[in-house]
């Protein structure tokens, strides 16, 4: 009966706990702040503050202080705990912090240094009943000054998107350097943890549990990576059952925490980095991360933020001589915080507003503060009134952040580059070529199977995506030599190795990962193989097969025909293979432009494929002669030159010379066949949408212009 009870108290606890994390969190939302305070409100509300001083009764019933019902909050808490840990590491981009290294670096460790060592001083004034354990200040002391000394990656990030910074050189310095904090945080914590559970300060121990941490990390960050890729990519292929990647996912997070316990570091260590390895998987899809971050989100978070509320006791702050300590800890967090980052953005080469800007935008704790408090209260390094005085530290620095980082933002001038990197960046916005992620590959032994593989590992290969090549032998021909799998390998070789054209504008230099780390091949023979491969999610997919579409009639071959019905993304299928040798050089193509979705999708193929060959592009726009009237003359002739402009900026910010063609006629086929005769073009790249039947399939208009041309065609369908 007893267990029956304990059941059923755990369930209120946590129904309360959602409730009233939801509905504050939702206030707090609405008032521009970050949810998880409404989340640690929740938690004071139902604390000893407040439901314990005005039903002490009613709170005993709900949340009596039992060791079993203790232990399956806290169990749910500390779950939290590493969840919350791997999304944040799944947010974490190294990329950010190698750009601009030695400002980094130095802003991160001067940041980190001198609020430590305020906040450690600041441990030994503080009186000896607000410490767990007189021979513990050292502990206490060394958690005290990873508090002050941190930023919250997620509360930047969030202050960063809000003010509209986020893209912004300065926004993408203050994130890489909250980046590397929180990076540092955890390992200083796993390493005070280890001392902590020896119980003494011992050279010895604190070399082992340094030694440990960084052969973990070195580890994790080469053989782990790839590790973690495959395990995700094989589960993502092999598995039937639902949702088999974030089964995966929490297995690798438990498994890596596990590693980082018996190391003995904290288990913090082990999630964070966990997420980083996650976060840098080549197929983890925007939907997998949405319905892990929802799981997170919807539970775990407000139970953990308001368990953390539950530690609070205001009545703390009541007190004249705790409320100083309080101030204190506040006061010298901010400062110490601000002087260490502004001296570190000095030294690293950023000018005094710029430095302002960095140092204010880094004096934000946010959730990592109430992670590293709640870890410290259940170590026994906090007591409960010091864990009080850090959490309402990290609300207050918190809520201090966005207005003046929003002030000084505004106050620092955009640089020539960086303005020329934000129009490039949200020209990319609009694109879709930059945003996938994986690569189908449908190819046999014929001419248009020979193309396909050709450009396809040009295209994988120039925007590091992961490719399966699908392979189908032709029924009625033998396997040739070389297979669809080695052409596709030289032609990924080919573009990981010239890399993108000098004039292309890179943020970032890209890592040229092994081609054996992108591509994998198969041979589908079975009747659902196909439907079976899409099923695994893809961004684009590649067709080359003998004769795709029927002579007869205007449908397509019946293994492309099941592509098509089965595939929701676009497709890039080749016709005309067999009218020209496949090319090995620099790519010439032209591309009929307009309005339209399906060709602005086969102008950005297009021009993928010429900077990965480091060729040229013609663009072609044929006028209606219908808008050619004193009415519409103006306006189509705009759209049709801004059109051109478009391709222009693509091809230069892609590093591609382009050429603009311009034509009037009802048919634009027509122009676009006299445009391929007049010029020696090694492949024309045309978008159509797919007409809707009782199946897919081209128009009649389609069809005739590709049985008129005479150069192979990469047809663009939707």
């Amino acid at each position: 009966m007893a267990a029956d009870h304990t059941t059923a108290i755990f369930i209120a606890q946590l129904i309360l706990l959602l409730f009233f994390g939801r509905l504050i969190g939702e206030a707090m939302t609405r008032m521009g702040q970050p949810a998880i305070f409404g989340q640690l409100l929740a938690g004071v509300l139902l604390g000893p503050s407040i439901f314990g001083l005005l039903l002490p009764e009613f709170r005993a019933i709900v949340f009596p202080n039992t060791p079993a019902l203790k232990s399956m909050i806290d169990a749910v808490s500390q779950i939290g705990i590493l969840l919350l840990l791997l999304l944040t590491g799944m947010e974490t981009n190294l990329a950010l912090v190698t750009r601009r290294r030695r400002a980094v670096v130095s802003t991160s460790l001067m940041g980190i240094a001198i609020p430590f060592a305020c906040g450690v001083a600041l441990a030994y004034l503080l009186p000896a009943e607000l410490i767990p354990s007189p021979t513990g200040r050292l502990v206490t002391a060394l958690f005290l000054g990873t508090a002050l000394s941190i930023s919250s990656v997620k509360i930047v990030a969030m202050v960063l998107m809000e003010v509209g910074a986020i893209r912004r050189d300065l926004g993408q310095l203050i994130l890489a350097t909250a980046i590397l904090d929180d990076t540092l945080a955890w390992i200083i914590i796993a390493v005070i943890s280890g001392i902590a559970a020896h119980g003494t300060v011992s050279l010895a121990d604190v070399g082992t549990s340094l030694a440990l941490t960084a052969i973990f990390l070195a580890a994790s960050l080469t053989v782990g990576r790839r590790l973690v890729a495959r395990i995700i990519l094989w589960c993502n292929d092999n598995m039937t059952i639902e949702m088999p990647v974030i089964s995966a996912i929490l297995v690798i997070l438990l498994s890596m925490a596990l590693m980082t316990e018996l190391i003995g570091v904290h288990t913090a260590l082990g999630a964070f980095i966990a997420g980083m390895l996650i976060g840098q998987s080549p197929i983890l899809t925007e939907h997998i991360e949405d319905e892990l971050r929802g799981f997170i989100i919807a539970f775990f978070s407000p139970v953990f933020f308001a368990v953390a509320g539950l530690g609070m006791d205001l009545r703390t702050l009541f007190d004249p001589t705790l409320a100083l300590f309080t101030l204190a800890i506040i006061v010298v967090a901010s400062i110490g915080k601000f002087l260490g980052a502004l001296a570190g953005g000095r030294l690293g080469g950023l000018t005094g507003l710029e430095s302002l800007a960095l140092a204010t935008g880094l004096n934000a704790r946010g959730s990592t503060e109430v992670i590293i408090a709640s870890i410290g209260l259940s170590m026994g390094a906090l007591s409960n009134q010091l864990y009080t005085m850090i959490v309402a530290m990290a609300v207050v620095t918190t809520m201090m952040m966005p207005p003046t980082l929003r002030y000084m933002m505004a106050r620092v001038p955009l640089r020539e580059e960086e303005s020329k990197r934000l129009d490039k960046e949200e020209a990319e916005q609009q694109q879709a070529v930059p945003r996938m992620e994986r690569a189908l590959v449908l190819a046999d032994d014929g001419a248009n199977g020979q193309w396909t593989t050709s450009l396809a590992g040009l295209f994988a290969g120039s925007l590091r995506l992961l490719t399966t090549v699908l392979h189908h032998p032709a029924p009625d021909r033998p396997l040739e030599k070389p297979l669809a799998k080695d052409r596709l390998t030289d032609a990924m070789r080919t573009a990981l190795g010239r890399g993108l054209p000098a004039g292309a504008q890179q943020t970032a230099p890209a890592a040229r990962p092994p081609v054996d780390q992108l591509l994998q091949a198969r041979t589908a023979t079975a009747a659902d193989g196909l439907e079976k491969e899409v099923a695994k999610g893809y961004s684009i997919a590649f067709v080359g097969v003998d004769q795709p579409v029927s002579p007869e009639a205007a449908r397509f071959e019946e293994r492309l025909q099941r592509l098509v019905a089965a595939f929701d993304g676009p497709l890039a299928i080749m016709v005309n293979g067999d009218r020209a040798d496949v090319a090995t050089g620099p790519l010439d193509i032209l591309v009929p432009t307009g309005g339209g979705a399906d060709a602005r999708l086969a102008t950005e193929i297009a021009v993928a494929l010429a900077a990965a060959s480091h060729g040229k592009l013609t663009a072609l726009h044929v006028f209606d002669p219908s808008d050619d009237t004193l009415l519409l003359r103006g306006r189509a002739r705009r759209a049709g030159m801004s059109v051109l402009l478009g391709v222009h900026r693509l091809g230069k910010s892609a590093g591609v010379p382009v050429q603009g063609l311009t034509a009037t006629n009802h048919h634009p086929e027509t122009e676009i066949r006299r445009a391929a005769g007049r010029g020696r073009y090694d492949l024309i790249v045309i978008g159509t949408t797919l007409r809707h039947g009782d199946a897919k399939f081209l128009s009649s208009r389609s069809l005739s212009l590709i049985d008129n041309l005479q150069a192979p065609v990469l047809l663009v369908a939707r």
